[in-house]
C-alpha cells in the first residue's frame, strides 16, 4: 500500500544532516527522516529512552545507564519483578531508569521480546543469521 505524500520543509542545516547519514547508512532519505521521526515520537512518549547505534542497529536505550531496554527487561523477567533483586543487578539504573523501560516495554514489547531472544541465541546461531557479524582473528 502507497504511503500518502506530505510536503516537508526543512532547514538547510537539517536537510544536510539527513542527507549525510543517508550517504553513510546508504539509505534513502526518505527511510532516513522517518526512522528518525519514529525516534523522536517515541523518546517523546518515554522520557528517558534514547537511541543509539548498535552492532544489529539502532538500539532504545535507558538514558544514563547505556543499558538497551531488552537489557534491563531480560533482568527484570529473571528477578520476577523484584525491584531489590534488580537494584543489586543493575544498581545504576534507579527507579526512574526502570519506570522508563517498563514503560517502553509496555508500548513496544514485541521489538523488545525480540531483542531479548535473538540476544539470547548462541554463537553459531548468531554467525548463521548474520554472516560476517562476527568477526574471527
Amino acid at each position: 500500500m502507497a504511503t500518502p505524500t506530505k510536503t516537508l520543509r526543512l532547514r538547510p542545516k537539517l536537510r544536510a544532516e539527513i542527507e549525510r547519514i543517508a550517504r553513510r547508512t546508504r539509505r534513502s532519505f526518505a527511510e532516513v527522516t522517518q526512522d528518525l521521526l519514529e525516534e523522536a515520537l517515541r523518546m517523546r512518549q518515554c522520557p528517558g529512552i534514547y537511541f543509539a547505534d548498535e552492532i544489529l542497529g539502532r538500539e532504545a536505550k535507558v538514558a544514563g545507564t547505556g543499558l538497551g531496554v531488552w537489557e534491563v527487561i531480560r533482568d527484570y523477567q529473571t528477578v520476577k519483578g523484584n525491584e531489590r533483586k534488580l537494584a543489586r543487578t543493575l544498581p545504576h539504573l534507579g527507579a526512574a531508569g526502570l519506570k522508563s523501560a517498563l514503560l517502553y516495554y509496555q508500548r513496544y514489547a514485541d521489538e523488545i521480546d525480540d531483542a531479548i531472544a535473538d540476544n539470547a541465541l548462541p554463537f553459531e546461531v548468531l554467525d548463521a543469521r548474520y554472516p560476517g557479524l562476527m568477526r574471527r582473528e
